[in-house]
This record gives structure tokens, sequence and C-alpha cells, in this order.
């Protein structure tokens, strides 16, 4: 929208380039809309809050530094990876006094990490999106059992061998779609829209609904495009027989959330088209998530947006060889 930009404009330079950065976790190059983000984690939580405010000022200040263009800087390009990796390492990680400089070492190690895979995926037209932040908080939680310093969160899944999902906790179709009760009401709109808000590990609807405000003062077809996905994080886990615990927390949705913004409005011409290939999109990534989450249950390690960065980087390479898909 065009009032947010003069405002992201006449934002001074320094506040405007960390906000962008806050806003780009969700493809928003809006001071505005990452000003609204970063309002909402402190709503959700101070300790994420100023967890994600570390991140984006370390990973953005290393790439200053560092000499990295001035141009992606400034769009918040080094910023939005070490947004995640700040709330990331606070949740599964714990929290001790020494962890805040385990947070600034992870996002400058974001900043390195982002720059180098910029350079390796600039031939094939395809971003390094939030790749840098997953394998740089995966390096980080694994190497805390080196260190005496640090303990794993309780959060953090205890390495083991993958089970199936029990009966009791499945989330049946009866109970979703055909019991319209206020409980079965709430079941669905917590969520979808927790779904949003664990995009950046935030368990609450009002910060998922904050979250989507601030993707729509960017772009109507973007937020369109997060609530779809968060709607397909629930309607598919469920017509699969997902954990019902994990579907209300919103745990398969932040991923297609991702997914569909990122093929259905960043990185493919808008269209209707491009709309259903998000669809797809949508779905695989729950598919996707699912066996990623086994196969690094025997390591202990969550999956993080990793299905999300998969399945983005599959479609967007598989664009260049249809006569369809337009980037």
């Amino acid at each position: 929208m065009g009032w947010s930009m003069a405002i992201d404009n006449a934002i001074p330079k320094p506040l405007r380039v960390i906000f962008r950065g806050v806003g780009q976790v969700f493809f928003c190059c809006n001071a505005i809309t990452g000003l609204i983000f970063l309002i909402a984690l402190y709503i959700g939580g101070v300790t994420a809050g100023l967890a994600a405010t570390v991140g984006v000022i370390s990973s953005t200040v290393a790439a200053y530094l560092l000499g990295f263009s001035d141009d992606d800087i400034e769009a918040g390009l080094y910023g939005f990876n070490g947004t995640l990796v700040g709330p990331c390492l606070l949740l599964f990680l714990e929290n001790t006094p020494q962890i805040w400089f385990y947070v600034v070492l992870a996002s400058i190690l974001s900043t390195v990490v982002l720059a180098a895979l910029m350079r390796i995926l600039q031939p094939y037209n395809v971003p390094a999106s939030t790749s840098p932040f997953v394998l740089t908080c995966w390096m980080f939680m694994v190497a805390v059992y080196s260190f005496d310093g640090f303990s794993r969160g309780a959060v953090l899944p205890a390495p083991g061998i993958p089970m199936d999902v029990a009966t009791t906790s499945v989330a049946t179709i009866e109970a979703w779609f055909t019991n319209f009760s206020q409980a079965t009401v709430e079941a669905w709109y917590t969520g979808i829209t927790k779904g949003v808000g664990e995009v950046m590990f935030a368990d609450s609807v009002i910060v998922g609904i904050l979250f989507l405000v601030g993707i729509a003062i960017t772009s109507m077809r973007g937020a369109l495009m997060a609530l779809l996905g968060a709607i397909v994080g629930v309607v598919v886990p469920i017509l699969l027989g997902a954990d019902k615990a994990l579907v209300e927390m919103g745990l398969y949705a932040f991923n297609p959330v991702l997914t569909m913004m990122a093929v259905g409005w960043v990185f493919l011409k808008p269209s209707n088209g491009t709309a259903l290939l998000a669809l797809l999109a949508g779905v695989l990534t729950i598919i996707c998530q699912a066996g990623l989450a086994n196969f690094l249950a025997p390591i202990g390690l969550p999956t993080l947006t990793f299905p999300f960065v998969l399945v983005m980087w599959m479609f967007l390479f598989a664009a260049g060889k249809s006569k369809y898909w337009k980037s």
C-alpha cells in the first residue's frame, strides 16, 4: 500500500533496515510491516521479542561489517534469518545468560551462510530464503552436547525412533468436519491463526492475527496466500489423521504458509494458475514436513522451516523446465 511505503521511506535508515529485516520473514520489504511483526512478537512474549531484536540487529550489522551488498542489506535480506535464529534458540535451548552470546554468534553465522548460498544459487535464480536459519540453528542445537555451558530445552525433541501416532491423539475427520460445536470452531480458529504465528515460533492467536494484518499492509494477495496456507495446514493433516495437538497448535501450518506465499505471490508471476500451483505446493509441504520430522527424530532435531525451503526449491527449479510457469 502506498501510504505504508511513504512512511517506510520516512523512517531513519538504520531503523528502516532493521524493520525491513523483520518484515522479510514473510517476504515483506516494508518497515511498517516489520514493525508490526516485532510488536506482535513482544506481545506474544518479551523474551521472544528481545531475541528477535538481538538476532536481526546482529545479522544486519554483520552484513555491513563484512561488506555485503548495500542494496540487499537495505532491503532487509540480511536481517530475516537472524530474526528467526533468536526466538528459535531461546525456544529450543535452556534460557541462560550465555544463550544471548550464542544467539549473536548464530545470527552472524546465518549472515555468512546466506551470502554463501546466494552466490551458489544465483545462477539458478533461486533464493536461499530461510535455509541459512535452518542450517545455523541445527548446527548450534547439536553443538550444545559438547559445551557444559549450554543445555537442551524442554521443547527440543529427544532423540528417538519415530513412532506411529496413537489412535487417541489423531485428529479425526468426524470431530473436525461434522461436529460444529463451539469447541470445534475454536479449534479451527486457533489452529489457523497459530499456524501463521508459528512461523516466528509464537504460540499465540493474537500474534498470528497481527502477522496477517502486517502482511496485508504490504500485499492483500500475500495475506490471502498466508491465510490459505494456514487453512491447508489444518485441513490436510486432519484428512491424513495427524496428531490432533500438533494441528491445533498450528505446527503443521507454518510451513505451508510460507510455501504458498513464495509460490503463489513472490517468486512466480501471480495468477490463478500459480495460486493453484501454490495450493499443490502447500499440500506437498505437509507430507514433506511429516517425512522430515521422522527422518530427523533419531538425532532429536526439529524440522523448522526446512520443509518449506525444500518444496519451494523444487517448485522453483522445476519452473525453469515448464512452458506454463512464469517467474
